[in-house]
């Protein structure tokens, strides 16, 4: 069967994110700086997610590496007016990670018409790990003119 429409709507990627952090690092920033520090990173749909010690941690660390994933992927890294709380790592109903995003963040990712926003996460006891891609959407002709018979 002949492909007659040449025009496809698709997603390409953007940006690709990815950040390894230890869990250690944010154990001992927490116990050092309580409240402050967690207040400042994260959200509190997040803390209260992360639950207690000890899987409190790895998930804290697993977010915190997704959220620096999430600005490397954008290119920006965490610019001014961005806060790290504008970058909210959720969970839906089967504990899919999903992240949302607010304030500059958004409005940065808007501005580079981002439609999709893909992450993983992952841990150890030591380390976490997260991978975060963007997606635009395009719309390109998906087999240009044939100027062969030109």
């Amino acid at each position: 069967m002949p492909f007659t429409d040449k025009s496809m709507h698709q997603e390409k990627i953007y940006g690709i994110g990815i950040d390894i952090v230890e869990v250690k690092r944010i154990q001992e920033a927490s116990q050092r700086w309580g409240t402050r520090f967690e207040h400042r990173i994260y959200t509190h749909q997040e803390l209260t997610y992360c639950g207690d010690a000890p899987s409190r941690y790895w998930r804290l660390a697993a977010r915190f590496a997704a959220k620096e994933a999430t600005l490397k992927a954008l290119g920006t890294g965490l610019t001014t007016g961005m806060r790290w709380q504008d970058v909210e790592i959720q969970t839906d109903v089967s504990g899919k990670p999903e992240i949302v995003l607010y304030g500059e963040v958004r409005r940065c990712a808007d501005e580079r018409n981002i439609s999709s926003v893909f992450v993983s996460m992952s841990h150890t006891n030591v380390y976490a790990i997260a991978q975060v891609t963007l997606c635009t959407v395009r719309t390109e002709t998906l087999f240009p003119s044939d100027h062969r018979n030109s």
